[in-house]
Parts: C-alpha cells; sequence; structure tokens
C-alpha cells in the first residue's frame, strides 16, 4: 500500500552540512568561481553563481532589509507553473523533479476527480555521486566522504553525462560510486485532467531542485537552481505559526493554493511489483568511450567499488524492465454529500516574468 496522493506539506533534503565539515572553504570545480563572491570579470562573469554547476544559479534570497524573514526558508525555493490544468507542463522537461500539484479558483466543486494509475517502466537516478575512503562490499561507505557529483538531469535517460562537481579539496582518484533513485514506488498515481479542468480554473504545479552539494551559495543562504524555464516562477511556500500578512520585498506577491476537494475518499494504490534493471558504467573520458571495470557490490545499481586509481570523467545509465507489474487504484472511505475547496497552502513569489 502507498500513501495517499494528497500531501499538504513539501520537505527538500540537503547535504550541505555534510560537506562542510569536509573543508571550510568547501566549493565545487568546475564553477566558474571560487567560494564566496568574487568580482565579475572574464573567470568570473556572475558573483552570485559561484558555486553552482553550469547552467544552475542562486536563488534569489528571501529579504526585507535583512536576510532573515520568519517563516520562510531560503533552500526551500520551487519553481512555479500556473494555469488550467490540462496544459501543465512536466517539471522534468524544465531539469526540475514535480512535487505536488495544488488548486486556485474554484469552480462548481460537484464531483470528485477520478484517480489514475499507470505502472512505472523507469526511475531515473536523480544523484550519481562520487566518495572517497570506503568499500560498498564492508559497508565502509557508511564513513566515506563524498568528494563528487555528476550533474544529471532531472527524468536522465541514461545518456553521456559528462559535468562533474568536485568538492575542494577533491582527491584525483575515488573508491566508491553511488546512484540514488528518489522514486521507489512501482505506480504512478495523478487525477483526471478532464475533471481537474471541470473543477478549478488554474492548477499551481510545484516542482523542485536544488544542488544538494553547495549548502549556502556564496554566503546568502540560499542554494542552486537551474534556471528559472518560461512561464514558471520562483517561490517559497510559507511556514510560520502566525497566519501570513505580507510577503517579503524579495517574494512580494501572495498566492493561496487549494490542497484539492474536501469529502473526497482517499486515493491510493496497491501492485505485486515488478522486476527493473539500473546499471551505471563510469568512464576515464569525458565522452563515454572509456568503461572503467567497476562492481556493483549490492546487485542494484546503487553502490560501485572502483578500481584503484580511478577517477570517473563520465557516466551513463541503463533502464531495463525486466517485468512491469500491474497496478491497481485503492478507494478509501466514502464521498461526502458536502464537497468544498480543501484547505489552502500560502506561498510567496517573486513577479512573473
Amino acid at each position: 500500500m502507498t500513501r495517499a496522493i494528497r500531501t499538504t506539506r513539501m520537505r527538500t533534503a540537503s547535504v550541505g552540512a555534510a560537506i562542510l565539515a569536509l573543508s571550510a572553504g568547501a566549493a565545487l570545480l568546475g564553477a566558474s568561481c571560487k567560494a564566496g563572491p568574487c568580482r565579475p570579470g572574464p573567470d568570473c562573469p556572475d558573483p552570485y553563481a559561484g558555486t553552482c554547476p553550469s547552467g544552475w544559479g542562486c536563488a534569489e534570497p528571501v529579504w526585507d532589509g535583512t536576510y532573515a524573514v520568519e517563516g520562510f526558508n531560503n533552500s526551500g525555493v520551487v519553481a512555479v507553473w500556473v494555469g488550467r490544468p490540462s496544459e501543465a507542463p512536466d517539471c522534468a522537461e524544465s531539469n526540475y523533479f514535480h512535487m505536488t500539484d495544488l488548486y486556485l479558483e474554484p469552480k462548481t466543486i460537484d464531483r470528485c476527480p477520478r484517480c489514475i494509475v499507470e505502472p512505472v517502466h523507469e526511475r531515473p537516478y536523480e544523484r550519481v555521486t562520487l566518495l572517497k575512503g570506503g568499500r560498498c562490499t564492508d559497508s565502509t561507505y557508511i564513513d566515506a566522504l563524498l568528494v563528487g557529483e555528476f550533474v544529471v538531469p532531472a527524468g536522465w535517460d541514461g545518456s553521456c553525462v559528462s559535468q562533474r562537481s568536485d568538492v575542494v579539496p577533491a582527491p584525483e582518484d575515488v573508491d566508491i560510486a553511488m546512484g540514488i533513485r528518489e522514486i521507489i514506488s512501482d505506480c504512478r498515481l495523478s487525477l483526471s485532467l478532464e475533471d481537474l479542468d471541470a473543477l478549478w480554473g488554474k492548477m499551481f504545479r510545484v516542482c523542485r531542485r536544488t544542488w544538494p552539494v553547495d549548502q549556502y551559495c556564496d554566503g546568502l543562504g540560499t542554494q542552486c537552481i537551474p534556471r528559472m524555464p518560461p512561464d514558471f516562477r520562483e517561490c517559497l511556500e510559507y511556514r510560520g505559526d502566525e497566519s501570513i500578512q505580507a510577503c517579503p520585498r524579495s517574494h512580494p506577491e501572495l498566492i493561496r493554493a487549494h490542497v484539492g476537494v474536501d469529502g473526497c475518499p482517499g486515493c491510493s494504490f496497491r501492485s505485486p511489483g515488478g522486476e527493473l534493471t539500473h546499471t551505471l558504467t563510469f568512464y576515464a573520458d569525458e565522452h563515454c568511450t572509456q568503461p572503467i571495470p567497476s562492481a556493483d557490490s549490492w546487485d542494484d545499481g546503487r553502490c560501485y567499488d572502483m578500481p584503484p586509481s580511478a577517477s570517473p570523467r563520465s557516466v551513463s545509465a541503463t533502464y531495463t524492465a525486466e517485468s512491469v507489474g500491474e497496478c491497481y487504484v485503492d478507494i478509501s472511505g466514502e464521498q461526502k454529500a458536502e464537497l468544498r475547496p480543501d484547505g489552502w497552502v500560502p506561498f510567496c513569489c517573486r513577479p512573473a516574468p
């Protein structure tokens, strides 16, 4: 059994604190600047993007005369699209991960949206990390230090990736490579777009993506995010204890989005499960032509022991669906006679482009 589709809170995780323990001068190689603000110039065109991967930038810090605004977390920045439910874009196409959908402008709330479930054929890797000082086979990977990471796109199809960012100081060779997949279910649950169009004027699609190796993004207290795609805007969820009255000047527009329809039964799914194979291949060059003979020590595509003096410069992935399990919708509870918009979640957003 998998949890109900409705989620009222969003959470992000970061390993930045662990990275800072490695070195007081933690930074990313391959980026244009060293850690900390630097003067604009040929080697540092943007003083606030020095520690971000190529094509990423620092999120706007929350401010209202100071950098600290109660009820907001700089590292929780999200990309938000607002429009008709049937026209909602795929977050992965903009290098973001889908977090949740909320709703605006209720119409006649006269039905519960139908639940749709479909099997997942792939569970792409979200992170591919490089570690030093341990082995997968004897579980010493627990104490290994994270020294680098490949910048893989959201919804990665497995094609060759060569952009690599390293923690400073990073050794030339690594002992372990790990692949992390966040999507662990066999089925994908969604709501009928036809029903959502009939119930709501607009959808509030929330997409997440931060760069976990960089905790403070040049000392501004924010994190790196992919460049904001067209028709998206940068927002933060308000998590304060008191009712919000106004947004900070950095993100001035207050938007309250509904969670869904109150009175509808819970919607989840069950599945006997399928068999999917995931494999990472590492290479000594940047074009995925010189494979490194690594060993998948857990036989599940997660942990790889590297040979002595290995220094991966690119990586590819293979996803194979040996078998795909059936997915079944589970409906819990009864529909109530009175249907109405369910709750709301407040966001503060930067102006629309």
